[in-house]
């Protein structure tokens, strides 16, 4: 029997071929899908890890510690009690809380001791602390203590501790300031040693910070463990590790359940392409069952002789992916029944039935088939009404939801055969009783020929998966690429060294002077959501948003460029300070008012009532005067920020800038023009306007809180403009909104929108500019914690723009672009999976076009008899040829519609399996994604007309029967 088989399949090679391919392909997709998962989940899981923020990857220890007189002892035992935390990068530190002191200056700031600081930092002046007492400072807090390097200061930790005397040994800069060394080092502090740190006595907090590795994620049981376990040591622990590792799970998971529901959809149309080719090659051994029934031959050895012809081939093609993955035995046990159910009925019937060419209908069998269809494609529809929502990454079964695309595709695809079927006979006969003999050939043709279009389910069903992966790929692409603009701001980014905000403002403007292509952006956190500060005036120019409301009128600000102010006032003995803003630097200019003459008192008498209170002294007599300051710092220009006195009424009159008027006693008069502190302090200064002055009196209003006795020069809108997307939670004071930006609580006019540059759908957008002039100076925080400074460039801007930027004193630190973004999105776990997906369908396409080939080979063989006889009795050659080309495509003229008609619906009762992104990000992507669905029928007509437009070789046919 063996022999009588293999000879079969040499006489039948494009059979046995074409079994053979179709069984290699569907199980070498499950074999591919299968060895693909874990390297594909790893390489997700990996990008989820390296797209994470450095807070997300950082596992960060505290502990309250007395260092005593053996510093390094006491942070070895510290050290020791961190155990099990695995570490791509650690540093350990010490830090002790207090007020640097120079003279009368005070500034809060810590002492700290940071491993590594002195190989992390460049120093731009002086060198690195070495011995205890030595110190390094940012520029900025040197300037603000006036200390240059070799001066002296002390640190005061408050009562109960010593004064400890300190030396500027260094001004340093972070060496990468984006780094995550320097993550965490916000605030200021002075950098020592750890014997300088245990001077003062007092409680120290030990400090330890581990960057966890990308494989540490891989096992969030055990990050959960090593936290309770050192919080169960008296540490104080946090990380937001735990969640991201919970994330790369999710991931994982998703990427292994997503490749599973591709494997089973392309074992699923392999099964059913399989299938159709028995089926058909059955039809040609019916010839083969009836001789060996002639022989004598009994029922089980004819269906071994008929089915092994495809059996054989189906078992070589699969044998060795069964090898490769058990599991598929049962795929393959399933395939084998397939085969021997469609021979079965060959051993069943007589000669007779087996030698015709018209093989008798069996209504039952298809129709009990068809109606097992049917039913199975209303469940996955009436399951994906009542529960649209899913998502692989849920540790759900796989159920109808999941095969609903083949399910309804083959539903609609017997759906379609039956109303082919059904009008293609009506439309022949009406053409035959009219006279057209192509017509009614061709319909009448289509019509009878009931099992040959078995093909149009299996089309139709892997044209839907296709363009449901298409559909889902498009989508998810679309919207990868909107985050990434959104997330990113602009067309490029270009992230900038800590420095001060207006000196950053101006280079920025100095560099692109036109304002067309680059954009002065600082990011800070704040009220739960990013607070992001733009340059308003260049909003629209660079990202192409209009934003107006962001920039609303305010008055213009005082500023001159002068290296002399003279200040006009009336005061009695009192200092009036001024703070001046010089493009990044801050300036105070102290005008001391002459003191009046002391007025003779009254002369004294005997009878003096020495028990009497004594009066109460007289109003001080306001002394009208002309003070000049030096003020060479603003020659190249200056604004005035704020005024205060120390004592007593003072009344401002007018302030000149080398002779020029700045403000004028109308100006000092207006109201509009002066407002005291914005931040949640007391007021300590009193103000009053009359007859074009100014009057100061200081106040002490009995209060705890924080106090400012500053006049504040009114240049910004107040409330500040403020655009607000997201359900924010905003804090209020007297009913007005408030949001934290720079670090000071501003009062601000909501703007609400529905998403916002950098922020997306949560965030606060804010004026770079305005909110420079509310909130002050960044307090010479050196490091990048507590705000990002970025440009933001348009996607028009020029080559050189950066070098320009540089050289106006910009230091640029790194760069981003939305075109990376959305490589970095692209790698993530969601459009891995999108990606298989995609494979798998257009495996389901290359499984459709091979059991096409069968069909269209098939047919051809019987229809050349056919049109042979009837162009023997005189039917046209162009006629011949039309029937036959229509008969060849009628079944992908129907089926690709049907299964993009399939995709379609799909898409608009469920939205897809696989979310774009692995968060909450919003996706407003439309259901159908229409551009697919074209490409994929283009696609799916290239691939599937010609093999049944292999037909066609019946015109020679034809032309060689004349």
């Amino acid at each position: 029997m063996l022999g009588l088989i293999v000879a079969a399949l040499r006489a039948r090679r494009a059979a046995a071929l074409v079994m053979l391919v179709l069984a290699a392909v569907t199980m070498g997709a499950a074999v591919a899908a299968g060895a693909a998962t874990g390297p594909l989940a790893r390489g997700a899981a990996t990008a989820r890890v390296e797209a994470a923020t450095p807070a997300e990857r950082t596992l960060s220890v505290r502990s309250s510690i007395s260092l005593g007189t053996q510093p390094d002892d006491i942070v070895g035992k510290f050290q020791a009690l961190i155990t099990g935390v695995p570490a791509e990068r650690s540093v350990l530190g010490v830090r002790y809380s207090g007020v640097l002191r120079v003279g009368d200056l005070r500034l809060p700031a810590e002492l700290r001791a940071v491993d590594g600081f002195c190989d992390n930092a460049t120093m731009l002046q002086g060198r690195c602390a070495e011995q205890d007492g030595e110190i390094v400072l940012a520029p900025d807090v040197a300037r603000q203590l006036g200390l240059a390097v070799g001066d002296q200061l002390r640190q005061d930790g408050g009562s109960g501790t010593a004064v400890v005397p300190l030396r500027l040994v260094g001004l340093y800069a972070p060496g990468e300031p984006l780094g995550w060394y320097w993550s965490g080092l916000d605030g200021v502090a002075a950098y020592t040693t750890r014997g300088t740190v245990a001077k003062p006595g007092g409680a120290a907090v030990a400090t330890y910070d581990a960057l966890l590795p990308a494989s540490a994620f891989d096992r969030p049981a055990q990050i959960n463990a090593t936290v309770t376990r050192m919080r169960a040591g008296s540490l104080e622990v946090s990380s937001a590790a735990a969640t991201l590792a919970t994330a790369v799970a999710a991931d994982r998971r998703g990427v292994r359940r997503g490749l599973l529901l591709v494997e089973l959809q392309v074992l699923l149309v392999g099964g059913i392409a399989v299938a159709v080719a028995a089926a058909y090659a059955a039809q040609e051994r019916r010839a083969d069952a009836a001789r060996m029934a002639i022989r004598g031959l009994p029922p089980w050895r004819i269906l071994t002789g008929t089915a092994g012809q495809s059996l054989l081939p189906l078992l070589v093609g699969a044998a060795w992916a069964v090898a490769l993955r058990p599991w598929l035995w049962q795929a393959l046990a399933i395939a084998v029944g397939v085969v021997v159910a469609v021979e079965w009925p060959a051993t069943r019937a007589g000669v007779p039935a087996l030698l015709r060419v018209v093989q008798p209908r069996r209504p039952l069998v298809a129709a009990t088939l068809e109606v097992c269809v049917l039913a199975l494609g209303a469940a996955a529809v009436y399951q994906l009404a009542v529960e649209p929502a899913a998502d692989v990454r849920r540790d759900t079964g796989l159920g109808l939801g999941q095969a609903a695309p083949l399910l309804i595709a083959l539903a609609a695809g017997v759906l379609a055969t039956r109303a082919l079927l059904s009008a293609a006979g009506l439309a022949g006969r009406t053409a035959l009783a009219g006279g057209r003999v192509g017509g009614a050939l061709a319909g009448l043709t289509l019509g009878r020929r009931r099992t040959a279009y078995r093909i149009v389910p299996v089309i139709a069903a892997a044209t839907c998966v296709l363009a449901v992966a298409a559909q889902d790929w498009a989508g998810a692409a679309g919207a990868r690429a909107d985050r990434a603009a959104v997330e990113v701001g602009a067309d490029r980014v270009l992230r900038v060294a800590p420095m001060d905000r207006e000196k950053f403002l101006a280079a920025v403007r100095a560099a692109d002077p036109e304002g067309r292509h680059a954009m002065a952006v600082a990011i800070g956190t704040g009220t739960g959501a990013p607070v992001i500060a733009v340059d308003g005036t260049r909003l629209r120019a660079v990202t192409g948003i209009d934003l107006p409301s962001l920039r609303a009128e305010a008055p213009a600000p005082l500023a001159f460029a002068a290296t002399t102010l003279t200040l006009r006032a009336a005061a009695a003995g009192s200092t009036v300070t001024m703070q001046l803003a010089a493009h990044g630097e801050r300036v105070t200019a102290v005008f001391r008012t002459p003191a009046p003459p002391a007025a003779p008192g009254p002369p004294a008498t005997a009878d003096e009532d020495l028990g009497a209170p004594p009066p109460p002294p007289p109003p001080p007599t306001l002394v009208e005067s002309t003070v000049d300051v030096a003020v060479p710092q603003c020659a190249a220009g200056c604004r005035l920020v704020s005024v205060e006195t120390n004592q007593g009424p003072v009344e401002l009159l007018e302030l000149r800038a080398g002779g020029t008027m700045v403000v004028d006693g109308a100006t000092f008069a207006d109201p509009a023009r002066w407002r005291t502190t914005l931040a949640r302090a007391v007021s300590t200064v009193q103000a009053g306007q009359r007859d074009n002055r100014l009057r100061l009196q200081d106040v002490d209003p009995p209060s705890e809180r924080p106090r400012d006795n500053r006049l504040y020069v009114v240049d910004t809108p107040v409330p500040l403009p403020a655009v607000i997307a997201g359900d924010l939670t905003l804090s209020s004071d007297n009913d007005v909104p408030r949001v934290r930006v720079f670090g000071v609580e501003m009062p601000v006019a909501p703007h609400l929108v529905t998403s916002v540059p950098r922020g997306g759908a949560e965030g606060v957008l804010v004026d770079l500019e305005y909110a420079t002039h509310v909130a002050g100076p960044p307090g010479g925080v050196p490091a990048a914690a507590a705000e990002r400074l970025e440009v933001w460039l348009g996607i028009s801007a020029p080559a050189d723009l950066p070098d320009r930027l540089r050289a106006a004193g910009i230091t640029i630190a790194g760069g981003d672009s939305a075109d990376a973004a959305t490589t970095r999105a692209a790698r993530l776990a969601p459009a891995v999976t999108l990606r298989a997906g995609l494979a798998g369908g257009a495996i389901a396409l290359l499984l459709a076009a091979v059991t096409a080939a069968v069909v269209a080979a098939v047919d051809r063989r019987q229809r050349r008899a056919e049109l042979t006889a009837l162009r023997r009795q005189g039917l046209p050659a162009s006629t011949a040829r039309t029937v036959g080309r229509w008969t060849a495509v009628a079944p992908v003229l129907v089926a690709v519609p049907v299964g993009l008609a399939a995709a379609v619906l799909l898409r608009l009762l469920a939205p897809a399996p696989v979310r774009p992104f692995a968060d909450r990000w919003p996706v407003p992507v439309a259901p159908v994604q229409w551009l697919a669905i074209l490409a994929t029928a283009v696609v799916v007509f290239a691939v599937l007309l010609p093999p049944a437009l292999w037909s066609r070789s019946t015109r020679d046919d034809a032309g060689r029967s004349r």
